[in-house]
């Protein structure tokens, strides 16, 4: 119980801290413009499509019904090039606004560049000029870093929120054809895999954070190690599997077979998709690994930071 106590009291301090502090709040709203803007721009050209595509219908008399029928084939076309094959995964993201899927893709990509700027500092802003010493002397070190990660967990959970109700409402208002139930489901969806993928990186901020003593130090190896995890499932997708079948008119077609697609498996970014996959055990894989590779990074930073001379 003293340890969750320990827990808890840096975990309010920190979060405090961080609502007060200049930086994070600019980088909060810096990250709402971000999702605005995209939701702008990708909304506009989704309402020009919608427009164009009912004026279409109607000056050539067409049934709505059977337009829309190929409207959606057309949808799933689209998703089975450029996002996945998978039967399973395109029936489920068909379902759901194209605006909602882009914006949220396109932010997916930037939150472990957000969480290394929001978090580089939260170890090594203290380690380096020793006030972290006054921490040590009353609480456990492990209860230094996972309140601290609770803390920037807290952050991110709200902001997530804010942002994926805001995507959700532009799709609700963009496409009246999407239904209130998928509302609520696609809501809770977005916002768990969201939080899911984060707590790899969250744990990765917090490692290099408490490996070295200047945050600019720690920023700066976060930034290549999160390069390096995007180099290895880019190079690990860019090839198929030895013997594997791609389906005619998909990017897969255009891919060599290689055993160097095997290396996706050890990059992290690589499982996210499935982060929004229908079938439970998919989905469940790819959420575990993620905590097993939040856990690994954490375990590390608690070593290392058992290791200093604070």
């Amino acid at each position: 119980m003293e340890d969750f106590s320990e827990i808890g009291a840096i975990w309010r301090g920190e979060t405090r801290r961080a609502l007060k502090s200049g930086r994070v709040l600019v980088l909060l709203i810096l990250f709402l413009l971000f999702v605005g803007l995209a939701l702008t721009v990708v909304g506009f050209l989704n309402h020009q499509l919608n427009a164009k595509f009912d004026q279409q219908m109607s000056m050539a008399g067409a049934d709505m019904s059977q337009a829309k029928e190929q409207l959606a084939a057309g949808k799933k076309q689209f998703l089975q090039t450029f996002v996945t094959e998978d039967e399973a995964m395109l029936d489920s993201l068909a379902a759901i606004p194209i605006v909602l899927l882009v914006v949220f893709k396109l932010t997916l990509r930037f939150l472990p560049l957000f969480i290394a700027l929001m978090g580089f500092d939260q170890l090594a802003g203290e380690v380096g000029p020793k006030s972290v010493r006054y921490l040590v002397v009353r609480v456990k070190r492990s209860s230094i870093i996972l309140g601290k990660l609770l803390s920037q967990v807290t952050l991110f959970a709200l902001l997530m929120s804010v942002c994926t109700v805001m995507m959700v409402l532009v799709a609700r208002v963009l496409n009246t054809d999407f239904a209130a139930a998928d509302v609520a489901l696609w809501t809770g969806k977005l916002i768990i895999s969201s939080m899911v993928l984060a707590l790899a990186y969250l744990s990765l901020t917090a490692l290099f954070s408490a490996v070295v003593k200047q945050g600019g130090i720690s920023l700066v190896l976060n930034v290549i190690a999160l390069f390096v995890i995007w180099f290895i499932a880019l190079i690990g997708g860019a090839v198929r599997f030895p013997g594997e079948e791609a389906a005619q008119g998909t990017l897969a077609m255009l891919k060599a077979e290689s055993a160097m697609a095997y290396l996706r498996y050890a990059s992290v970014w690589h499982f996210g998709d499935d982060l929004l996959h229908p079938h439970w055990g998919r989905f469940l894989t790819a959420a575990l690994v993620h905590v097993g590779f939040g856990l690994v990074f954490l375990g590390l930073a608690q070593v290392a930071l058992r290791r200093r001379d604070l």
